[in-house]
């Protein structure tokens, strides 16, 4: 057990040394390349625009509400 709980150890410290050490050695990205990855550099959609049943969340909480009430109904 203290033979892994040591390798463990070690191999947290290198993992933090190692990105430490890129993370000080390398630039960071200009906004242009994290656009699309980075949620700040994103714009958001609005769903404003959008009817009720073209929104992702009428569907979702519809769903999972029917889900729900059918296993209610299986499970009573």
């Amino acid at each position: 057990m203290a033979e892994n709980m040591y390798r463990a150890l070690w191999s947290w410290i290198i993992s933090v040394v190692v990105t430490v050490v890129v993370t000080l050695a390398t630039g960071p990205k200009p906004d242009s390349e994290l656009a699309g990855l980075v949620y700040g550099c994103t714009e958001i959609p609005s769903e404003r625009e959008l009817r009720l049943t073209q929104r992702p969340i009428f569907w979702g909480g519809g769903g999972i509400g029917a889900v729900l009430i059918v296993l209610n109904v299986i499970f009573w």
